[in-house]
């Protein structure tokens, strides 16, 4: 007997230290949740690298949170909501190489707001969200993590698309070589991007009327660059409104060249009634403004430095241009 619990201790101290030497982290994990019905909750949290989460939820006030996080890479988080809402999503990822997905449709077009969430921190990462119905709300953000090169993150890409009216998305994104996409169909919808830091592109479509894209790229307050990019604003409809800032530090305008800012409006369709402002510090950069087709237009454009180019292009009576060139 006191063999055999000899040898049983001898086992638990090998399996003991099994535990101990084993990775901080799993990897190539999988985990799914499906959920029909209403008031469901669901909640996955991974560390490591190559898993996958998926939730589905059919029904309304659905709640879903997924985590992947601890320097985790190569991970895939996908989530899908399927009901008259309000139902609320949320992803967060650290490390790099992952991807986030959400889906979340409103079948009824009804007035619940679905709200989507994503944060991703690292590099190459891809963010997206698709939804349909009205008043729904997307959030993204994508910067640096601790193990990043110490500046900011590199090459990542958010995109959102929606369907419907009085929708909202935001886009927040921090680092180089980023891409932003918003694309929004319908009326009384607004869109909002931010860009921290050189060579990224950002860019808003909207179909319809009563809607604001407002787009902002500038300096990494700890690495003052903003130079190489690229925003673009495209709206068919009237009453819209569009705004885009490019802009460098203060004081070192060296730091914010070679952009370029486009907003178009109209595409050859009726434009009445809609705003267009630009605002560009720094040298050898490019805006345009094209309001095709109806009335009433203004288009604003400001541009501090030397070697910049402004074009404004107006078509139909009664338009307004403004241009300052310093």
């Amino acid at each position: 007997m006191m063999s055999f619990k000899h040898h049983l201790m001898a086992m638990g101290s090998v399996i003991a230290l099994m535990t101990g030497a084993a990775p901080a982290f799993a990897y190539s994990n999988k985990a799914y949740i499906s959920q029909p019905g209403n008031y469901n909750n669901a909640t996955q949290d991974q560390q490591g690298h190559d898993n996958i989460a998926s939730v589905t939820q059919n029904g309304d006030h659905g709640k879903s949170v997924q985590t992947q996080a601890a320097y985790s890479y190569k991970n895939t988080e996908t989530g899908t909501q399927s009901g008259p809402g309000p139902n609320y999503l949320s992803q967060t990822q650290s490390g790099n190489g992952n991807t986030a997905t959400v889906t979340q449709d409103n079948p009824t077009a009804g007035t619940f707001q679905n709200v989507a969430v994503q944060n991703q921190s690292g590099s190459y990462n891809t963010a997206a969200i698709s939804q349909s119905g009205s008043g729904n709300r997307a959030y993204q953000t994508q910067q640096a993590s601790n193990d990043d090169d110490g500046v900011a993150g590199y090459n990542n890409v958010a995109s959102a698309t929606q369907t419907g009216s009085y929708n909202f998305s935001t886009q927040s994104q921090s680092g180089h070589d980023l891409k932003a996409y918003v694309t929004q169909n319908g009326f009384g919808n607004a869109a909002y991007q931010t860009q921290e830091s050189y060579n990224n592109k950002a860019s808003i479509t909207q179909n319809g009327s009563y809607n604001v894209a407002k787009q902002s790229q500038s300096i990494v307050p700890a690495y003052a660059d903003a130079s190489g990019n690229t925003a673009t604003i495209y709206q068919s409809g009237y009453r819209n409104r569009a705004y885009q800032t490019q802009a460098g530090a203060p004081n070192d305008l060296d730091f914010a060249s070679n952009n370029t800012a486009l907003i178009e409006q109209g595409a050859g369709t009726y434009n009445a009634f809609n705003t267009a402002t630009q605002y560009q510090s720094g040298y050898s950069n490019v805006a345009e403004i094209f309001q095709n087709g109806g009335n009433s237009n203004t288009a604003t454009q400001t541009q501090t430095s030397h070697n910049d180019l402004a074009v404004i292009s107006q078509g139909g009576n009664g338009n307004t241009a403004t241009q300052t060139q310093h």
